[in-house]
């Protein structure tokens, strides 16, 4: 089983861009247009910088091709350092580029929104998006350096929020630690250092998801099929994917739980339920999980929950999975 060191750093803006001043020589990235102007003027003005002006849509073979050609073209090298700023559509496109071009080259995350910081720059998963479903092409390539810097928190809009939230929720389901800190309402920041340190151990002890970092996929497999169903933010999806699992498996008791994380995180319960919703497609979202690359030809693997802070696995048919989706009410047209 692969290793991985830690490689979390946290730093006030100051700091971070000291971090890039060292790294002018080598300095190649790809960038959100949105965090352009929190950033130093040589950066904006770099010509080795590829600019995302929609990064989600941008998390494509298309661009990725696109970026490839553009840093071959601005002369990258073995020696070069890829930085990733931005959120976790342009950390995985990015990370993708970093463990692709030149047959891989080193890359630092920088990531600018709450979902990016718990989840996308953290443990090496680095992906596009296939018409088929999500991160469906891609690799492990873990990044020699994340920079956490939460000042670019303070520019998010009340979406970007919303959707680190329904990433911060799973957590909460995860670790006993973090479910009690969100109960107890603490800061978001002091919250989302600990969802951090929380994968980072376990990324450092399954760095290819052979085994216990699977648990992090906890209510990806319904969210995913959400997120796409209904174009939703990719956090809200989560957090709906969770609470539809636990409906699916009749587990009334964790519901409830999901619903106190919820409210005490401000997650609207109102945007979670699928009544919300009228242009959802069970047909839609029953075709997509087909889609879902951990089903293998006859059975899907789910993360399901005992309790707060104790997950297991379970391999069930596919089929069985669909008939228990079909015959949840909230599922029924």
């Amino acid at each position: 089983m692969i290793r991985m060191k830690s490689n979390l750093t946290y730093l006030k803006k100051p700091d971070l861009f000291k971090v890039l001043n060292q790294h002018q020589d080598s300095f190649f990235a790809v960038i959100d247009e949105a965090v352009r102007e929190h950033l130093p003027d040589w950066v904006k003005n770099s010509k080795k910088v590829f600019w995302l002006k929609n990064p989600e849509a941008s998390k494509n073979l298309a661009t990725f091709g696109e970026v490839i050609g553009f840093f071959l073209d601005q002369g990258i090298s073995r020696s070069s350092m890829l930085f990733a700023i931005g959120g976790g559509a342009t950390t995985d496109l990015a990370g993708f580029v970093a463990a692709s071009i030149l047959r891989g080259i080193s890359w630092t995350s920088v990531p600018t929104t709450l979902l990016a910081v718990v989840d996308g720059s953290i443990g090496g998963k680095v992906a596009v998006n296939m018409p088929q479903g999500k991160n469906l092409v891609g690799a492990f390539h873990a990044p020699e350096k994340v920079c956490i810097c939460y000042d670019f928190l303070s520019s998010l809009s009340k979406v970007e929020w919303d959707s680190g939230k329904g990433e911060v929720l799973k957590y909460g389901f995860l670790s006993t630690k973090i479910s009690e800190m969100i109960l107890k309402r603490e800061s978001l920041e002091l919250i989302a250092h600990e969802c951090c340190e929380f994968k980072q151990k376990i990324v450092e002890k399954d760095f290819k998801e052979e085994g216990e970092r699977i648990f992090l996929n906890l209510g990806h497999t319904l969210g995913h099929a959400f997120e796409s169903n209904l174009k939703i933010p990719h956090g809200v999806a989560v957090a709906m994917g969770i609470k539809y699992l636990l409906k699916v498996f009749s587990q009334s008791e964790l519901l409830v739980e999901w619903e106190k994380l919820a409210d005490s995180l401000g997650i609207s319960l109102e945007e979670t339920n699928l009544s919300h919703y009228p242009e959802f497609s069970v047909d839609k979202f029953k075709s997509y999980m087909l889609q879902d690359k951990k089903k293998n030809q006859t059975s899907i693997r789910l993360v399901l929950l005992n309790k707060v802070g104790s997950c297991y696995v379970q391999e069930i048919k596919f089929q069985d999975f669909l008939k228990k989706i079909e015959a949840n009410e909230d599922f029924k047209s």
